[in-house]
């Protein structure tokens, strides 16, 4: 989709993974119709009407990185709203039950259209980049995930 008209004048809620593994995070860089540039986020996608967050997860999990995830507690919200997009999103940490990372697809587009360029761990190290979305996840997932103090509910961001 090179712009966002399916997704235009409609609020679109979407699930996301963090996954950890040796101290880095499961991202999927992509072409985001949102900022128009290269970024790179958690995976997820939109849920489908009658699908369960978790279900959602599951799927998009599979669909952009091959891994098959399990996931685990709530902890983020994060709404996004600009001129041509409202989306509520739902972050959850997951862990990895299987499956090879690839690099995956998005099938609301088509082969020549897709938005995902690569999937890789990203060291905490390097999650300040200025092209890590949400922002929160540069200053915030690291002492979120290393807090033993942490209260357990989602916090939103």
């Amino acid at each position: 989709m090179s712009d966002s008209g399916s997704i235009r004048n409609k609020v679109r809620v979407r699930v996301n993974g963090l996954l950890v593994e040796e101290d880095a995070l499961l991202m999927v860089q992509l072409l985001s119709p949102v900022a128009g540039k290269l970024i790179w986020m958690p995976p997820g996608g939109g849920v489908r009407f009658g699908e369960s967050l978790t279900e959602a997860l599951k799927r998009e999990m599979r669909e952009e990185t091959g891994i098959e995830a399990d996931p685990g507690p709530l902890w983020y919200l994060h709404e996004v709203i600009t001129d041509k997009v409202h989306a509520v999103e739902f972050y959850y940490l997951c862990r990895r039950q299987g499956g090879l990372m690839q690099k995956g697809t998005d099938p609301e587009h088509s082969r020549e259209d897709q938005i995902i360029r690569d999937v890789a761990f990203l060291s905490f190290k390097d999650l300040g980049r200025s092209d890590i979305h949400p922002a929160y996840l540069r200053t915030g997932f690291l002492g979120d995930y290393t807090d033993e103090s942490s209260s357990g509910l989602p916090k939103f961001i």
